[in-house]
């Protein structure tokens, strides 16, 4: 005998209600496309524009893959978000004959950088290296630099694909830039109180520039506004570093030791195989240059480094062209406008120092550097 449970007629099915489901899909499609282009409206009218780039590690690793197959690059540009902030690629080729590859990576040493080259790839061109007091000593992996190895290291096909994928749409789309998400934006813009122990929203930096194809960086509009609320959260951040416990004597020669040994086997490794760097102290501005003249930095950090290594380099503030004559908004990145002055200016003085420092003129150099090829 069955059971009444197991009895269809017990089950009381409900049946849905009939709908039109027909004009209900239509009006909730055009609520969803309405919203979309509010939400794109807005990204624009706040300055977020298509066919700008969120700088991820997987865009830096698509930059150091050039390297792992043959190609012709001659110069590499290796620093933090200065350097990065600082280089038009369009004007060093222009003025170089070739295109450099832009490896600098925000909050990170260049050493990290320096190394995957010298160390996994044959490159035997001419390395810039941009000198940023105390990120410059940094011996950790920094803001940027885990992410970028691991992603260049290995990254899942899946994640190839979805990398491809968001850069397609942002190709098209404005909204889809990470610092216009919703729950980033209310960080940003809400005024909260700041409870005990709690983050201080005001001190999150936010955005501060575009990216483009080959990692080409520019300063985001807004912060080039001194007076704008953009620049003041970027400024806001900067003081939260700069406000902080400055490192011992002890830890500072330790860092700077481990730096000169370093760079110098990495030059002589290069140089062995017909390479080279120049090393180019970067401007900096406001509580940032303060910070570095109380310090100090430039007779106690940059000249001894220079000078154990041995290496063609200039200092950005030895030249106004390269220094005061130009804007940093924000203390510490050229704007879109310096950047360009700035490449322009930098390029002379690169040969310069070169052929003094080397004896062969850098043109020549650079015409005599051979394609690389991967190991």
């Amino acid at each position: 005998m069955p059971s009444s449970t197991s009895s269809s007629e017990m089950v009381d099915y409900r049946s849905v209600p009939q709908q039109p489901w027909k004009p209900l899909i239509l009006i909730a499609t055009g609520l969803v496309i309405v919203a979309i282009i509010g939400w794109e409206l807005l990204a624009r009218e706040m300055h977020f524009i298509p066919g700008a780039y969120n700088d991820t590690g997987a865009t830096w690793a698509a930059e150091r893959r050039k390297l792992d197959v043959p190609n012709d690059i001659k110069v590499i540009l290796a620093g933090s978000s200065r350097l990065l902030w600082a280089a038009d690629l369009d004007i060093f080729e222009n003025e170089l004959g070739t295109r450099p590859l832009q490896l600098a990576l925000p909050g990170t040493s260049p050493r990290l950088i320096v190394k995957s080259v010298v160390e996994a790839s044959d490159f035997a061109g001419l390395i810039v290296v941009g000198f940023t007091t105390r990120l410059f000593f940094d011996p950790t992996e920094g803001f940027a630099g885990g992410k970028s190895l691991e992603a260049y290291e290995w990254e899942s096909p899946s994640s190839q694909f979805g990398n491809l994928l968001y850069a397609g749409l942002e190709d098209h789309i404005a909204f889809i830039d990470s610092n216009f998400s919703l729950f980033y934006l209310l960080e940003i813009y809400t005024h909260l109180p700041v409870r005990e122990g709690s983050k201080d929203l005001l001190a999150s930096g936010g955005k501060l520039g575009n990216v483009y194809a080959d990692r080409q960086t520019d300063m985001w509009l807004p912060v080039e506004d001194r007076d704008s609320y953009q620049n003041q959260l970027t400024r806001n951040f900067w003081d939260e570093g700069l406000n902080e416990a400055p490192p011992s004597n002890e830890e500072i020669r330790e860092k700077f030791d481990t730096s000169v040994k370093d760079f110098s086997a990495m030059l002589e490794t290069l140089r062995a195989r017909g390479g080279d760097m120049l090393f180019i102290r970067m401007p900096s501005d406001g509580n940032y240059l303060a910070r570095d003249l109380k310090d100090e930095t430039r007779t106690r950090q940059w000249q001894p480094f220079i000078e154990a290594v041995g290496a063609p380099n200039i200092h950005s503030h030895d030249y106004p062209q390269l220094s005061t004559d130009l804007d940093i908004p924000e203390w510490s990145h050229l704007s879109r406008a310096s950047q360009d002055l700035w490449s322009h200016a930098a390029v002379p003085l690169m040969r310069a120092e070169f052929e003094q420092n080397r004896g062969q003129p850098l043109q020549d150099y650079l015409d005599g550097v051979t394609e690389g090829n991967s190991k």
